[in-house]
């Protein structure tokens, strides 16, 4: 009907009418536009709330899950920072249990889980452009930053770490297994303290598993700190008070 109109203007050459239709054109292209814009806008935004909203639940869920493990490696750690004083004779003693289970378990360094479904999924579609708030953008990179670091440093670890109680039996006994039950719990070892401080091979082998152990966890505390910025920035964008929810 309008193009019916423009026609009979241009015919009787009614340049006023002629105007006015063009404006009405450009106008209504304009808002049509206008209009397609922001309902695609809308859909971003409520897609990025969507992964937002997933993203937070699957971090409260990561973390539930890394943590026990990651207090697991910190408590080996502690055995083996004290079991070093005793060993290289600082401290005249017997290794207590946690001690000689630090040192045959030193040799265990994988990474607690550290993978997000929902980060999976953006990173083989959308990436990481899908989030617009900068603050959460610079959180994602942080964390996907320190677990590429923390993997590529097990990757090296892995090449060099020596399971002890393999390479040392006469140092190192099993006295009880570990057990699956809920929660599992870690077999105990019984260490031979003299025996150990006499043997050259396993001193070096000892020192480079404690060193290896320590810093991979420097790695998982990393990554759970960088796991822990995100938590805080998400909470910050969706407004989620974790305090007032556990009262």
């Amino acid at each position: 009907m309008l193009l019916r109109r423009i026609t009979e203007h241009v015919r009787i050459q009614n340049w006023t009418a002629v105007a006015l239709d063009f404006v009405i054109v450009v106008v209504g292209v304009f808002v049509g536009l206008q209009v397609q814009e922001w309902a695609q806008e809308q859909d971003r935004r409520e897609l990025e709330t969507a992964y937002t909203t997933q993203l937070h639940n699957e971090i409260v869920n990561l973390q539930a899950t890394r943590s026990p493990l990651s207090a697991l490696r910190h408590r080996l750690l502690d055995s083996l920072k004290t079991a070093t004083v005793v060993l290289f004779g600082e401290v005249d003693r017997a290794l207590t249990t946690e001690e000689c289970q630090g040192i045959a378990f030193s040799y265990v360094v994988s990474n607690p889980t550290d993978d997000l479904a929902s980060l999976i999924e953006l990173q083989s579609s959308a990436g990481l452009s899908q989030f617009r708030n900068e603050n959460v953008l610079a959180a994602l990179r942080a964390f996907l930053l320190r677990r590429a670091r923390s993997r590529d440093s097990r990757a090296g670890i892995v090449e060099t770490i020596i399971e002890l109680p393999s390479a040392h039996p006469e140092l190192i006994r099993v006295s009880s297994p570990s057990s699956a039950s809920e929660p599992p719990t870690l077999g105990t070892f019984e260490c031979d303290v003299e025996g150990m401080r006499l043997s050259s091979a396993f001193m070096n082998d000892y020192e480079l598993n404690q060193a290896n152990f320590a810093f991979h966890v420097r790695d998982i505390r990393r990554v759970d700190e960088s796991l822990a910025d995100l938590h805080h920035v998400l909470d910050k964008v969706l407004q989620i008070n974790h305090t007032n929810e556990d009262k």
